[in-house]
């Protein structure tokens, strides 16, 4: 079976990287992401998870089929594997979006099954900051985590709230109010503190 977390991890590195290090020049900006959407379009027919990982491992040439019919101006000096990558992680955004509640009944079902005390619902990661939704399992009690991380130069922020969800299937139970209010932080150590520490006192079945 392939690592799909794994595959995630490698096409969010790639996408971290390759923004920051083609914004300050316009025009090859424009062009990197051209290629990206041009290669997250050849994925428009991959429709789950597990699909795309198959795609990335069996599918290596893309960006270089791509560049070939787009024909970039500064395409020969274009990381095409940095490319690649970046374009899955945009495909892999744009699937987790369209199927959201199925993507999270599954994850909820498999963590069920393997008796994983959490489960990861919500995930979604871009250069510019992140969310995520992360629930106990028996208890229904989820960590909802953002990041905003500017590439403008001003301050990035974190933020945690913790919420009820149904545990039966994660629906965000909005007629309940939040178990811990949003609260922000400007140091990243201080909310991932923050984070562990919801954790342990959300984990487990007390009321």
């Amino acid at each position: 079976m392939l690592d799909r977390d794994a595959a995630v991890a490698a096409w969010r590195r790639a996408e971290g990287h390759i923004y920051p290090s083609v914004m300050l020049n316009a025009s090859l900006y424009q062009e990197y992401v051209a290629v990206i959407k041009g290669i997250a379009e050849e994925l428009g027919d991959v429709r789950t998870e597990d699909d795309l990982v198959l795609a990335w491992h069996e599918r290596r040439d893309l960006a270089h089929e791509v560049i070939a019919r787009i024909a970039p101006s500064m395409g020969q000096l274009m990381n095409r594997d940095g490319l690649r990558d970046a374009a899955f992680c945009h495909r892999h955004r744009e699937i987790t979006r369209e199927q959201g509640k199925e993507l999270a009944a599954q994850r909820l079902e498999e963590a069920k099954h393997t008796g994983a005390e959490w489960v990861t619902l919500f995930d979604d990661v871009t250069p510019l900051g992140a969310q995520r939704l992360e629930m106990h399992v028996r208890s229904g009690r989820a960590l909802h985590t953002s990041a905003e991380l500017p590439l403008d130069g001003t301050r990035p922020s974190w933020e945690l709230e913790v919420v009820q969800l149904d545990p039966h299937d994660g629906t965000w139970l909005l007629d309940k109010p939040p178990l811990l209010k949003t609260q922000k932080f400007d140091r990243q150590d201080e909310w991932e503190a923050r984070v562990q520490q919801a954790r342990s006192s959300f984990g487990g079945d007390q009321p």
